[in-house]
Formats: C-alpha cells, sequence, structure tokens
C-alpha cells in the first residue's frame, strides 16, 4: 500500500510543480553543447585522455537526459536511490578496466599500441621476404621458363 500512496502523492506533486518548456531548451542546448564538444576532441589525438573524456562527456549526457527528459529530478524516494547507484555502478564500471589498462606490466601491453614501449611488428614485410629473410633467394626464373 506504502508504494501505491507513494505513486499518488508524486502524481500530485508532479501536476502541482508543473515546469515550463525553457527548462527542455536550456537542457537540449547543453547537449547540443557536448556533442559539439565529443565530435572536436574525437577528431584531435588524445592518447592519454581521450577515451576517459568521451566517457565522462556520454555519462553526463545520459545523466542530463534521465534527470530532465525522464523527469528523474522531480521525482523522490526509491528513484533518486536506484539512478545514485546505477551512476554510481557506471563510475564503477569505467573505473575498474582503466586501472587494469594501466597498471599491467609492460609483456602484456600488445606491441605498438598506445599502452606500449615495443615496436610493432610488420607482418607484411616479414611475409614478403619469406623463409629466405630476403637473402639468397634461387632463382625460380628458369625454372619457369622451362615449364
Amino acid at each position: 500500500m506504502a508504494i501505491a500512496n507513494e505513486s499518488r502523492q508524486e502524481d500530485r506533486n508532479m501536476r502541482e510543480e508543473h515546469h515550463g518548456a525553457g527548462r527542455y531548451w536550456v537542457i537540449w542546448a547543453a547537449l547540443l553543447v557536448l556533442t559539439a564538444i565529443t565530435y572536436v576532441t574525437g577528431r584531435m589525438h588524445m592518447p592519454t585522455f581521450g577515451l576517459l573524456l568521451a566517457l565522462i562527456i556520454a555519462t553526463t549526457k545520459g545523466t542530463l537526459v534521465a534527470l530532465y527528459f525522464m523527469h528523474l529530478a522531480d521525482h523522490r524516494g526509491a528513484n533518486r536511490l536506484v539512478f545514485a547507484v546505477s551512476i554510481l555502478f557506471v563510475i564503477l564500471m569505467l573505473i575498474a578496466p582503466l586501472a587494469d589498462v594501466g597498471t599491467r606490466y609492460r609483456g602484456s601491453n600488445p606491441p605498438g599500441s598506445q599502452y606500449s614501449d615495443l615496436q610493432a611488428v610488420d607482418i607484411g614485410a616479414n611475409a614478403q621476404q619469406g623463409r629466405y629473410g630476403g637473402q639468397n633467394k634461387p632463382d625460380t626464373s628458369e625454372q619457369s621458363e622451362g615449364h
């Protein structure tokens, strides 16, 4: 019965506190600015914190949508708790992989990646040299003329 009473109370509060369209225009403009920042920074080469910046912007945009367009900012009680816990889990799920990559020992990062100081292996150059390593290749032109 408490859930039904909470729903009626929230419904009554929502009718009394009707917000104008200006609030939604401001949030929409903020989302556009964050999208433009995402686009501009995505075109830049930021190997150290580019991923972290993109994740922070995406989380901020998602939070704005959930709070204002889904009206979670107007709700009280269990809805706020569920939203706060979900944001906490998003942050934990972002920190865990980033901490894992940042604390790996040298040999576990693939050569040529931004996290490794080892040189990338050029597979194409090794395939062209063949098993002779680019030296002392047998001359196959005489054999192919005879066939």
